[in-house]
């Protein structure tokens, strides 16, 4: 006769079958509230993602429950390779078409390529922003900088560099990493130089290999490279190896979320798999459930969810575990008083950590009115008196976006 299992081992087998039940009960689902069609690039801020589609960007104010759409960025517009936001600026990297960007929150785009030149300077493979310098990466012409502040022209960034086919383009606490070439190796460089160096993350095997993703979490760097996923302690110095398990990979992007990181990894024929690590890259596991029946271009993180932008839409799936927590609430924005008013109010925000901010008002039909706060802030507890007094009565909206994303209210100007 079997002994009856001790009551602490009935409750051990209960709480492994309810977690079980939990993480089973996670699945992905498609974003309905977009086109069933091409999502293809992805950036996230807090609560707030934008997605590009074939010709425009879906964005997010609310990590997910609800959704708003840009203008066509232009008609000629039929693939977005990357996405980015700075200092209240959208901007987006496109193939053969190069950089558009809106100050009004996508309302309207303007072409921003005075300064890309050379042979495959206008197909781009991503963006990446320092202080006040954005920086984007070309497949042949190597990487430029502009300056979001005064709208420079574009200028070749290429110092040190010998290769112009840049795969990923990344800044990571001061230091810029550019997958540049195919040989295996990396470009970086650290602040103040101008200078990149060259540095391999893998033997060269004659084989084509570039650095296709690369994010840190804690004092570790991981990347993905197309032979391989990679892990560095040392800055970026020196590089282990480990076999993907999906063969030769063409696009891949990492994310961290809470104790993981997350690996998409497409192959050339757009077979995609997901990937992850609780162990800073010391071993990789199969993300479950799979995603399968249409082509990885992306993933992000936002609001607790794992994003994919796949050939048939934008997907999602909740992320929230016993071993991650929700992340922090980095800014807020309060309701105005009076509400509604005429003449002065009151707008309170508060910032737990020190940054960017920019505070606008639109009207009702989404047109930037003015510019309300703008600049760096320090942490702190704000009551933003503003003067409104030559508006005209109506409902406005005013949105706070920092780096932790965006939020918006709405405050109505009475007669």
């Amino acid at each position: 006769m079997t002994p009856p299992l001790h009551p602490i081992f009935l409750f051990a087998f209960y709480c492994f079958q309810l977690t079980a039940n939990c993480l089973q009960a996670q699945t992905w689902e498609r974003v309905g509230e977009l086109p069933a069609g091409e999502m293809t690039a992805m950036f996230s801020q807090g609560d707030t993602l934008y997605a590009g589609g074939v010709n425009k960007i879906y964005y997010t104010y609310d990590g997910g429950a609800g959704w708003d759409s840009s203008a066509v960025v232009h008609p000629l517009v039929d693939f977005i390779e990357a996405v980015h936001y700075i200092q209240g600026h959208l901007f987006v990297g496109t193939v053969l078409d190069g950089v558009f960007r809106s100050d009004n929150g996508g309302q309207t785009w303007s072409p921003d390529n005075a300064g890309l030149s050379g042979l495959g300077a206008l197909s781009i493979s991503g963006f990446a922003s320092r202080g006040d310098s954005l920086y984007v990466a070309t497949y042949g012409a190597g990487v430029f900088v502009k300056n979001i502040a005064t709208n420079s022209f574009w200028s070749p960034y290429n110092a040190g560099i010998p290769w112009g086919n840049i795969e990923s383009l990344h800044h990571i606490d001061g230091v810029l990493f550019a997958g540049s070439g195919g040989n295996a190796t990396l470009s970086r460089q650290t602040y103040p130089s101008q200078v990149w160096e060259e540095i391999p993350f893998d033997n060269f095997n004659g084989e084509i290999n570039g650095l296709l993703s690369l994010v840190k979490q804690d004092d570790v760097l991981l990347a993905v490279g197309m032979q391989g996923l990679y892990r560095s302690t040392d800055g970026g110095d020196t590089w282990a190896w480990q076999n993907t398990g999906v063969g030769f990979v063409s696009n891949a992007s990492l994310v961290v979320s809470g104790n993981r990181v997350i690996a998409r990894l497409t192959r050339s024929s757009g077979l995609t798999f997901h990937k992850y690590t609780t162990d800073q890259g010391q071993s990789w596991h199969n993300f479950e459930p799979a995603l399968t029946g249409s082509i990885g271009y992306d993933i992000a993180i936002c609001g607790g969810r794992l994003f994919a932008a796949r050939s048939n839409g934008l997907w999602r799936i909740t992320l929230i575990t016993a071993d991650e927590e929700p992340a922090p609430q980095w800014a807020a924005l309060g309701q105005n008083y009076p509400n509604p008013f005429r003449g002065q109010t009151t707008i309170p925000v508060s910032l737990a950590t020190g940054g960017f901010v920019n505070l606008s008002l639109y009207d009702a039909a989404g047109s930037l009115v003015r510019t309300l706060w703008r600049g760096e802030q320090s942490a702190g507890n704000y009551q933003l008196t503003l003067d409104m007094g030559n508006l005209p009565a109506g409902v406005y909206s005013y949105r706070l976006m920092t780096a932790a994303g965006a939020q918006t209210k709405w405050l109505v100007v009475a007669e």
